[in-house]
């Protein structure tokens, strides 16, 4: 696996989570690690749960492995655990992915949404924008939510400066539209504006108090849209 852009791709397969045809072949230019993973209730082993479920999360998890063209891009693993979030996190740095997708279903993606949120990670979050379309003909609207008390100058600079980056990373300028609105719910705004999207890309930020108590930004997201949500993660130095 060599390509720049890396997902993890975590599916609770025994509980139902699912891999839809569409997000595997929005995912066939880039590598992706497919993790079939199931949650134990603190009593159980995790050797009890392996020689009970194994075999079947196995069979499970080569179904969705056929959905890619590439073997070689492809790597499946298979874990039990009793804490998935931690799994999930221990994995992508093992693996050393860019991204982690949040799956649901997409029974076609013609839309892909770019929710910007300033300009921290802004590299990482374009140029992984523009592997994952690469192959499509998909378009990117680059979307920023504007505080009331901010700039709106500097949220028309962000997306101006988003756009330029992918047109150099080779997407068609035609293919690409911005929006941004002033509000003073972001979260809102960014599931509405998903709305009109199959597909949302959003940036991994450090947890605020809120996102403590009621998860994650992109987790929210992905639990009030109906589409897939890939969330790229920052990049970490050496050290």
């Amino acid at each position: 696996m060599a390509r720049s852009t890396s997902v993890l791709v975590p599916l609770a397969v025994l509980k139902g989570e699912t891999l839809s045809e569409p997000t595997a072949e929005l995912l066939s230019s880039v590598d992706v690690v497919l993790v079939g993973y199931h949650e134990l209730p603190d009593q159980t082993a995790t050797e009890q749960a392996r020689d009970q479920y194994g075999s079947r999360l196995s069979r499970r998890l080569d179904e969705y492995a056929s959905l890619f063209g590439d073997p070689d891009s492809l790597r499946t693993r298979t874990a039990f655990t009793h804490s998935p979030q931690q799994t999930i996190e221990r994995v992508a740095v093992e693996e050393q992915t860019t991204a982690i997708l949040l799956a649901n279903p997409a029974p076609a993606i013609r839309r892909v949404l770019v929710a910007l949120r300033g300009p921290v990670n802004l590299a990482q979050l374009t140029s992984t924008t523009a592997d994952i379309v690469a192959e499509t003909d998909c378009e990117i609207c680059l979307y920023h939510a504007a505080h009331p008390k901010t700039d709106s100058d500097a949220g028309h600079q962000l997306l101006s400066t988003a756009t330029t980056k992918l047109e150099a990373a080779g997407v068609e300028p035609s293919r690409i539209t911005t929006q941004l609105d002033v509000t003073r719910s972001p979260l809102r705004a960014i599931t509405t504006a998903a709305d009109d999207a199959e597909f949302v890309i959003i940036g991994e930020r450090k947890p605020s108090l809120v996102d403590h108590i009621f998860g994650d930004v992109a987790d929210r997201l992905a639990a009030a849209t109906a589409g897939p949500v890939l969330v790229v993660r920052k990049l970490r130095s050496a050290n």
